[in-house]
């Protein structure tokens, strides 16, 4: 029994200085913000938008649980705080991704300018039922769930020139878009508004529910971070 407590308090012991460790650290927009920038933020969640350019190295940082996507695509070595490295496989304009948070620095090694979004989930939002299916099940050919994780899920949407979906519902969230916009939403009351967001941009919307329509001659391509 002495050698198992003493296992126990030992065991204890190495997990808490693991997290004093990483609790030490701080965020990425505290260590590095010439690289790391909040473009939005309220109680559930916050956006911040990344750059860097060739050979530019971060100070260690640490992340809330991330998902996000590249604008330009990129390469990039991470060394964690035990001194390892790793070149990471190189990602593409549009590619999602997912960070654990472990503390780490960043030394990219691309060829030309990073711009990535990362969104951090805060808290839980309770989001309200709209009494329509959500678009990923009402209009599954456009809409792609590519990462899903407690709390946030990471939908591809895909719309050809010109295509009219049928009315559908979603969550709460932040939409970026991967080409210029130009979309015609319909309300549930019938309602008609029309939309333009450029290429790049990040924004927040509450839960909403319309069909739409692609109203350019150009297929369009959005990435939406939707709260669970």
């Amino acid at each position: 029994m002495k050698k198992l407590s003493a296992l126990i308090t030992i065991t204890f012991f190495l997990v808490s200085c693991s997290q004093d460790q990483n609790n030490s650290v701080l965020t990425s927009t505290e260590a590095a913000p010439d690289h790391y920038k909040v473009e939005f933020e309220n109680d559930y969640l916050r956006v911040i938008r990344v750059n860097y350019s060739p050979g530019e190295t971060s100070a260690m940082h640490s992340h809330e649980p991330t998902v996000g996507v590249t604008l330009t695509g990129g390469e990039g070595i991470f060394k964690g705080m035990d001194g390892t490295s790793e070149t990471r496989p190189k990602n593409y304009p549009g590619d999602v991704l997912a960070d654990d948070g472990t503390p780490h620095s960043v030394t990219s090694i691309s060829e030309s300018d990073e711009e990535l979004v990362f969104i951090e989930v805060k808290k839980k939002y309770k989001s309200k039922d709209l009494g329509i299916p959500n678009a990923v099940e009402a209009d599954s050919a456009t809409h792609t769930v590519e990462i899903e994780q407690p709390n946030i899920r990471v939908v591809r949407i895909k719309v050809p020139a010109g295509h009219q979906s049928p009315m559908h519902s979603h969550n709460a969230g932040v939409t970026v878009a991967l080409t210029d916009m130009k979309v015609e939403h319909t309300s549930p009351s019938g309602e008609v508004t029309e939309s333009t967001r450029s290429a790049g941009e990040a924004g927040w919307r509450e839960e909403l529910a319309h069909s739409g329509r692609n109203l350019s001659d150009q297929p369009l391509e959005v990435i939406l971070f939707e709260l669970l």
